[in-house]
């Protein structure tokens, strides 16, 4: 009994922390733009309304997950999975290492299997709880218009929970660390698209990880305007498609 409202308080402190830290940021990242920087957002209709979802996108700054997810509202949860390497200055690491648990975030400790597995469980359990997730396939930060590889880990979530995954396109956030960025008052892009259910993807690339990613790594860039890049999988991501929709549906549990 005491153990069951002792789980019923830690979690009403966790909302409340979630409620309190996540609309602080949201209110942040609506007044800058007035004074800072332009934002720019495309295809919020593509964003389901309730219910959990894998929000993916291409990764160029620190702050590019809070900026993929206030157009989706203050009250919304929405969890991030961040590597604990990103969080930098080290000597201010204790303070964002706080603040990241604070809006719900799962840490990745350390760059091997058993630390990977374990933040793929966590966020597997926050989504069966039908709370979305916001994760950065390439698990890194790139300054190319074009994002790395991605890794494998979004088409597994995909997979296991059977949840859709809403590709994104962020484009402006680079050079947020330069002083001299701020002058021109830069304009930060995102264009969200339309939901895939990657996990219904699998069979037809014989349950290979990795190529599922690259497909969604494609549909990123495709948000991008980038028509052609050297190693497209466009054309088999439309054969795959085609095979899709005369194959019976199965069903997400995403709404």
């Amino acid at each position: 009994m005491i153990r069951k409202v002792q789980a019923k308080f830690i979690r009403l402190f966790e909302s409340l922390s979630y409620i309190v830290t996540w609309s602080t940021f949201y209110i942040t990242f609506r007044l800058l733009p007035f004074c800072l920087y332009k934002f720019h957002v495309e295809g919020t209709d593509n964003i389901p309304r309730k219910g959990r979802f894998i929000l993916a996108a291409n990764h160029m700054n620190f702050f590019d997950g809070y900026f993929v997810v206030v157009p989706i509202g203050p009250l919304r949860r929405v969890s991030f999975l961040i590597a604990k390497r990103a969080l930098q200055p080290e000597s201010i690491r204790l303070f964002w290492l706080t603040l990241a648990r604070l809006i719900g975030t799962v840490v990745l400790d350390d760059h091997n299997q058993d630390a990977y597995t374990r933040a793929l469980k966590k966020l597997h359990r926050i989504l069966s709880h039908n709370i979305p997730i916001m994760i950065f396939p390439e698990g890194g930060v790139s300054e190319n218009k074009i994002p790395r590889k991605f890794k494998g880990g979004v088409a597994k979530l995909s997979i296991d929970s059977k949840t859709k995954v809403i590709p994104a396109y962020i484009d402006g956030t680079y050079g947020f660390r330069k002083i001299s960025y701020w002058f021109k008052r830069p304009v930060v892009r995102i264009k969200y698209g339309k939901p895939i259910e990657l996990y219904r993807y699998a069979e037809a690339c014989g349950n290979d990880l990795d190529k599922m990613a690259a497909l969604l790594r494609d549909k990123i860039i495709e948000l991008s305007g980038v028509k052609e890049h050297p190693d497209s999988f466009r054309e088999e991501v439309k054969e795959i498609e085609n095979k899709l929709s005369n194959s019976p549906i199965v069903k997400s549990t995403t709404m």
